[in-house]
């Protein structure tokens, strides 16, 4: 089945020349080849150009230096950022390093300090203190026999009274000597 718009429906023809006059571009697998338009204000003078003196040669190198000296110390204060940049980047990943590090540390000191506590409060239950006394210090443990309760009361009263006994025997010494 042929197209409509194919061109190969003319290369039965005998005549070439009406096949090449009825080829189209716009039906082509390719894009036309344009020529570019020129821009007028791009145009050489020829002949009647008037040439420049050393003094306006002079004037544009300035302002040509001028303008290249602005773009590369654009591009040196562009570049000096970027290094900055990537200086201060690299140094907050380290800080950043010595945290973790440092968080790290705390962790485990904690971690430590959970583990160390437990084992004394092992070693300070009334079962290991009482072995270590029996064991150790070949101490025994009290008989109900053994134990006498005071009053304090009376306590407080004997007290007294052998402070004024003291007392009294301090004075009488005095007046002797």
């Amino acid at each position: 089945m042929t197209n409509t718009n194919d061109f190969r429906k003319y290369s039965y023809s005998s005549d070439t020349s009406y096949l090449l006059e009825s080829f189209s571009y716009s039906r082509g697998s390719q894009a036309p080849k344009l020529r570019p338009e020129e821009d007028p204000r791009l145009r050489v003078r020829e002949g009647k150009s008037k040439l420049k003196s050393k003094s306006q040669l002079r004037a544009e190198q300035k302002l040509g230096f001028k303008k290249a000296s602005v773009v590369v110390s654009v591009a040196v204060i562009c570049l000096l950022m970027i290094a900055f940049s990537l200086h201060s980047f690299a140094l907050k990943n380290e800080l950043t390093r010595q945290i973790q590090t440092t968080q790290t540390n705390i962790a485990n000191a904690n971690s430590e300090y959970i583990s160390l506590e437990s084992q004394l409060d092992a070693l300070v239950s009334i079962s290991t203190i009482d072995k270590y006394a029996v064991e150790e210090l070949k101490m025994t443990k009290v008989k109900s026999n053994q134990i006498k309760y005071i009053s304090v009361d009376d306590f407080k009263n004997f007290r007294e009274k052998e402070l004024s006994e003291k007392e009294n025997q301090t004075k009488s010494y005095k007046n002797n000597n």
